[in-house]
């Protein structure tokens, strides 16, 4: 995963690096008595006239309106006067999103992450204050933050409270939008399109969205070359992905963000084509399907514990996925809510189903 992150970002410092490159002139003959002191004014005003360069950039972008989702699953609209200072950041997927966009700077506040922060931004996470925690509402309130970004769940009333109560005390909020912001997952199927449309969005409000539309850009691509790829195999590869619960198998379907991915890149829900209800031993023994990918998250169960789970157990030993060796793992934080990791969750998938592809 770690590597797959860092590959993810190079996109995002080729936008930074282009962007940044300035046509100059040869430079002259110095004078070594004044180079010093000419070095330090000229990098003095550069900086000056960075910043004020910025400034201009923001001031003419600013206002922007972006459409999320209240608690009661309807969409609105809150604009940006200005680029936010003070953001409190819910979970792994707006956490990273926010750090590999260089916007940890704006983070007052964060928590709730599922997994280790990747190894690319250990340094910006160590500045921020992280908690484990959810704050309470009272301390957010004290927090003043300008935006909260967040799942569906954070706004129940028990928690931070709908969204009104916030933009009220001028504080704009976004919710994820694979987070149910919109609905059930039954009447609104979990896609990669909506992980884009998050992190675009972020881009909209951070006045970033070139290193939004390259990072976008990259895990489209990783789609389209697994897509293209299963259609000159013979037949499509069938496929279950599912989480050991102790007795059942909770299966990840056509309406989750994982069946979604595999189904893009050609394979074919053996279970959870229609229906995403648990499904026991047994009718996994019956669906014997190709491959097999199973779900692990930290805190639950590790990824070599999540294959020996199949692997292991006797009663699947006639599987095809378990005689062949195609028993894989998932991290639950690249296929659901997963924000830059969704880069993570596809290549994933696809080298599973095609190793010869990568």
């Amino acid at each position: 995963m770690k590597k797959r992150i860092a590959t993810l970002l190079v996109a995002v410092m080729c936008v930074v690096i282009l962007g940044g490159c300035k046509a100059s002139n040869s430079p002259k003959e110095k004078n070594p008595e004044t180079t010093d002191q000419v070095s330090e004014e000229v990098s003095d005003e550069s900086v000056v006239q960075e910043e004020n360069t910025s400034q201009n950039e923001n001031d003419s972008y600013y206002p922007v309106t972006i459409t999320t989702y209240n608690y009661n699953h309807e969409k609105i609209e809150v604009t940006f006067d200005s680029m936010p200072e003070k953001v409190i950041c819910a979970y792994q997927n707006n956490i990273e999103t926010m750090m590999a966009l260089g916007l940890e700077d704006k983070i007052v506040y964060a928590f709730g992450m599922d997994d280790e922060i990747a190894d690319e931004f250990a340094e910006a996470f160590s500045k921020i204050q992280y908690s484990n925690e959810r704050p309470s509402k009272e301390d957010a309130i004290a927090m003043q933050p300008d935006l909260i970004l967040g799942w569906y769940s954070l706004f129940a009333d028990d928690r931070l409270g709908d969204v009104d109560f916030w933009i009220d005390r001028n504080c704009n909020t976004y919710m994820s939008l694979n987070s149910s912001a919109m609905g059930s997952s039954e009447e609104f199927p979990r896609t990669t399109e909506y992980e884009y449309e998050d992190i675009m969005n972020i881009g909209i409000i951070f006045n970033c969205v070139d290193k939004a539309q390259a990072l976008v850009d990259q895990m489209k691509a990783e789609e389209t070359k697994a897509a293209e790829y299963a259609q000159t195999i013979e037949a499509p590869l069938s496929v279950a992905i599912l989480e050991d619960e102790s007795g059942s198998y909770r299966v990840y379907g056509a309406d989750t963000l994982g069946g979604d991915i595999a189904t893009k890149a050609g394979a074919v829900l053996a279970v959870g084509s229609e229906d995403s209800s648990n499904i026991s031993a047994e009718d996994l023994i019956a669906a014997d399907t190709d491959v097999i990918f199973m779900v692990y998250y930290t805190g639950y169960i590790n990824e070599d514990e999540a294959i020996a789970s199949i692997m292991d157990n006797k009663a699947f030993s006639s599987l095809s996925a378990v005689k062949n060796k195609r028993v894989y793992a998932l991290n639950l934080t690249s296929i659901y809510c997963s924000g830059i990791r969704t880069y993570e969750g596809i290549t994933n998938i696809s080298s599973a189903l095609y190793p010869e592809l990568q």
